[in-house]
């Protein structure tokens, strides 16, 4: 149990010194790990709710131009610090709304967390942990989750802006994927014995011992989820880990550090950075780190795995996903469809890398479908999501400027691609000036490689594949196949393997498409992610990574080292 008297008087003491210093929680682990029994309670409704100040660095969000901005801190060796330079970033859904004061953290800086990991590495205490008390940290962990979700989720719609179902299903990644992990860590963490070869000699194989000091990088599009499933799985490994989340995502990666402190983590185990890529791009080189896990762009997990060489690097992301849609459905089977896909088209304003990229199906069913399709965007409305509880709405763009959507589609034209829905950017009214928003567009029939040149967020002029670059806005291409067209286009032409969506009645393809597409394979379904915690869909080949996260072995095992072991009796 905690004290929470005295606890209390810290985390006073703590807020008097604008969240710097020692972290308070992390000064009381040592006393909460001696205290440790397989008897020991989770923690009470009572303790959490005394928590709330210490767990949530803020006392309000950012709503105006008016309110200060969220400050946040790099927590390192348990204690919170901060830099003369710090970096203001302003919100996705009013760009003149202060959001969050980050430090604008350099190589000194992931010098003294890397240092920081690797002492505790290096010092051999860590081999002394059981995995029973891991598990004891992560249900607690888990409480904290569902005790606050609601607050959760509210800072994901304020960061990320979300729908509230998009929200929740990111918040329900993370607290799901904590249960499943823990649930499941004895059994999937069990080492092989194998049998007797040789009298007097026994052979093993373990695959969870503890890799060393990771680093976990991950992405701007899920801050709750990503970040949950990467950290428990690192935890329970055993292996030290150093969090740098996303930038935009400042107030909930140390909200996400805290409840890790709250649920008993040694101090030791985490630190946390913020910065931004560039200026932090020494910590997955460090070759102190033994493992990088990053969800992101392909582009920057290649640029590291060049400098890591053959250190371990487990990338997860990357998505330019198809539908190819049978002839025979009735017009009532087709608008069924038309929704679903839809909703994989937009959910997330495309912002997700399951986001539907492009439909292909006859002519004549094309045609169809592509119609029913516009008549079923007619039905979202674009508009920040924070202020409706509506699913179908289209949020602002987040990672690329709104005018790159007209420099596509000028480019598209150009070269002879016909426009079905111009979309475009949308300027009128106070929130379209002040975020960066857009109309959907569609665009095709199509050919694979389908060339064309623009600029791109004004960082100078791009050529690239109509059917294969993976847009991030909501642009939906469309292409004439047959299914063994679309196969051997998903095979040959597609580098992107993620997710993949067959709609047919007929037995015969799907099973042609279970023995040839790789990845994420949906059978009338849409490419995007369910609402339950599932397994990522890279296959793995291609500039689609694939962590391996979607079950308790594959997830721990990305931080672990193999052992074979033999005992000899003399």
């Amino acid at each position: 149990m905690l004290d929470l008297t005295s606890l209390s008087e810290s985390i006073e003491e703590f807020q008097r010194r604008g969240q710097l210093g020692p972290d308070p929680l992390a000064a009381l682990y040592r006393d909460r790990r001696s205290e440790w029994s397989l008897y020991a309670p989770l923690l009470s409704d009572a303790e959490m709710e005394a928590l709330r100040s210490y767990i949530f660095c803020y006392t309000s969000l950012p709503e105006t131009p008016t309110d200060p901005a969220v400050q946040t801190r790099n927590l390192i060796a348990g204690e919170w610090k901060t830099k003369k330079q710090t970096a203001v970033l302003p919100a996705h859904f009013d760009r003149r709304v202060r959001l969050v004061e980050i430090p604008d953290s350099n190589a000194p800086e992931v010098d003294e967390a890397v240092a920081a990991a690797w002492a505790f590495w290096s010092s051999l205490e860590w081999a002394n942990e059981t995995l029973q008390y891991r598990k004891w940290v992560v249900k607690n962990f888990s409480r904290l989750l569902h005790h606050f979700r609601e607050e959760c989720v509210r800072e994901i719609r304020h960061q990320i802006p979300k729908t509230q179902l998009e929200a929740q299903k990111d918040f329900w990644e993370a607290k799901r994927a904590a249960d499943h992990m823990e649930g499941a860590a004895d059994k999937a963490m069990q080492g092989d014995l194998v049998p007797t070869m040789i009298e007097g000699h026994t052979y093993w194989k373990n695959e969870y011992i503890p890799a060393g000091p990771a680093a976990i990088i991950t992405p701007m599009n899920f801050i709750y989820g990503i970040p949950g499933i990467q950290m428990v799985g690192c935890y329970l490994s055993g292996s030290p880990f150093i969090f740098k989340g996303h930038s935009g995502a400042a107030i909930t990666n140390t909200t996400l550090v805290r409840m890790w402190l709250v649920a008993g983590a040694d101090p030791r185990v985490v630190q946390k950075i913020e910065g931004f890529g560039h200026k932090v791009g020494s910590l997955p080189i460090d070759p102190r780190i033994r493992v990088v896990s990053i969800t992101g762009s392909d582009k920057t997990a290649a640029a590291i795995q060049g400098d890591r060489g053959l250190g371990r690097l487990w990338f997860e992301g990357g998505g330019c996903n198809w539908a190819w849609i049978d002839d025979g459905y009735s017009d009532d089977d087709l608008a069924g469809i038309a929704k679903r896909l839809t909703y994989s088209f937009l959910s997330l304003s495309t912002h997700k890398c399951t986001s539907l990229h492009g439909v292909a199906a006859s002519p004549k069913t094309l045609g169809r479908l592509v119609s029913l399709m516009e008549r079923e965007i007619d039905r979202w409305q674009v508009a920040d999501p924070r202020t409706t509880e509506a699913a179908e709405v289209i949020g602002p763009i987040m990672t690329h400027k709104a005018a790159t959507l007209d420099n596509i589609l000028r480019a598209a034209e150009q070269a002879g691609v016909p426009i079905i829905r111009r979309g475009g950017r949308v300027t009128e009214g106070e929130y379209a000036q002040n975020a960066e928003v857009v109309r959907p567009a569609i665009l095709g029939p199509l050919r694979p490689g389908t060339r064309v040149r623009c600029d791109w967020d004004g960082k100078g002029e791009r050529e690239f594949d109509l059917t294969s670059e993976e847009f991030f806005l909501p642009i939906l291409v469309t292409m004439e196949a047959s299914f063994d067209g679309f196969l051997r286009f998903s095979l040959f032409h597609n580098p992107h393997d993620l997710a993949t969506a067959i709609y047919t009645r007929d037995d015969r393809k799907l099973y042609r498409a279970r023995q040839t597409v790789g990845g994420m394979l949906k059978e009338n379904d849409g490419t995007d992610s369910a609402l339950e915690w599932e397994a990522f869909g890279a296959s793995g080949v291609g500039s689609s990574g694939n962590t391996g996260v979607g079950d308790a072995q594959s997830t721990i095992r990305m931080f672990c080292r193999a052992q074979k072991g033999r005992h000899v009796v003399f």
